[in-house]
């Protein structure tokens, strides 16, 4: 059971899900590979990450805008610029297809979705192919893909995609795949104390790969308004945030960490940016948290449902959000309220569940990976 997944490196969140997949994939005996579709021969991916990054990070309403006018485009009935300008390399990802012979395509991006969907409808491609939504709600362009199936976060995201006209028999809520690390809780002082932190209350601050946010300005509050408290502060790949941070007192500041989880484990309060990978990971470690910076378009999307749904609260500024968590720091009985709806709403299971849905495709396909090669 071989399998090919075709992220692209606009955030991370689309690589967390990918590796994911692949971490339950492996569990049932799958090989699994994980590959950049717009690095498929053109070494395109950085420059896309680049000009994403400096796009969200500058003029973030322009964003928002071009978002807008994405979702007023987008249709199920026409092909926009965007599926065209996908295609333009679908042939080397057909490459990197015909080269590893999988028994199935997963494409965690609309980017990939529309590169295979399109060597689906020119080029005879049948290999069985899954697409992932990892925001909570249908993202533009999606609705213009021809894959065998979509993962999405739940009911509410199918039927917004279903009205888009995307089939509903192809679209299963089974959540959005996180590792199987985010659904083992930990005790906080042991997480704590692998972390070096001492001190009884928790405060972290993320914004996400690109350190996206007022990280700095949010961690200074949070350390004026409750000094007692350790905080935390997560840049990435925002030298400017990380040199700030570092220079406060009472904040540890990191950039990059594969300590994620430890983190959310020894949070009692998270204040992040609501990308969807970011979230989920901490609904399903089911932690108290603070929306943060959304990017405009799909995390200002994911923040208005989760905030909806009761599983976190949204702050349009560093004050609101210092405000937001401290009073959930607090407030033991909303915190309460809050990760019951987390259990209730977000899965501990979806990258497993997407594994097994994956799998019985390939069954179904009976395994022939020969019918499925194109040319």
């Amino acid at each position: 059971m071989k399998t090919l997944i075709f992220p692209t490196s606009t955030g991370q969140g689309h690589n967390c899900a990918s590796l994911a997949v692949k971490e339950a994939l492996e569990s049932l005996g799958a090989t699994v590979r994980v590959e950049d579709a717009l690095d498929a021969g053109k070494q395109k991916s950085q420059t896309v990450s680049r000009l994403y990054d400096t796009a969200v990070r500058r003029v973030p309403r322009l964003f928002g805008a071009l978002y807008g006018l994405a979702e007023r485009i987008s249709s199920s009935k026409r092909h926009s610029p965007v599926y065209y300008a996908n295609a333009l390399y679908a042939r080397s990802v057909l490459e990197r297809i015909n080269a590893f012979e999988p028994d199935a395509i997963v494409c965690p991006h609309m980017f990939s979705a529309h590169a295979v969907s399109f060597l689906r409808a020119k080029h005879g491609l049948t290999i069985p192919s899954v697409g992932i939504i990892t925001d909570y709600t249908c993202s533009p362009f999606w609705e213009e893909c021809g894959l065998d199936s979509y993962i999405v976060a739940n009911e509410e995201v199918a039927g917004e995609c279903a009205s888009k006209g995307m089939d509903k028999g192809k679209l299963f809520p089974l959540g959005i795949p996180v590792s199987a690390r985010f659904s083992q809780k930990r005790d906080k002082k042991a997480a704590r104390a692998e972390l070096g932190i001492m001190k009884e209350q928790v405060f972290v601050v993320m914004g996400g790969s690109m350190g996206f946010g007022s990280i700095p300005e949010t961690a200074a509050l949070l350390v004026r308004s409750v000094p007692e408290a350790q905080v935390v502060a997560v840049c990435g790949s925002n030298a400017d945030a990380l040199e700030q941070a570092r220079a406060i007192e009472g904040v540890i500041a990191m950039s990059f960490t594969n300590k994620v989880e430890t983190l959310m484990d020894a949070a009692d309060v998270l204040l992040t940016k609501p990308g969807g990978l970011t979230t989920t990971e901490a609904m399903v470690k089911r932690v108290p948290l603070v929306m943060t910076s959304p990017i405009p378009g799909g995390e200002a999307r994911n923040a208005e449902f989760i905030a909806r749904m009761g599983m976190g609260l949204i702050a349009h500024s560093a004050e609101e959000a210092v405000k937001a968590a401290v009073g959930l720091l607090a407030d033991k009985g909303r915190c309460e309220r809050m990760l019951a709806a987390q259990e209730r709403l977000v899965s501990q299971t979806a990258a497993a569940d997407a594994a097994v849905l994956i799998r019985g495709m390939i069954e179904r396909k009976g395994g022939d990976r020969e019918c499925g090669r194109a040319s």
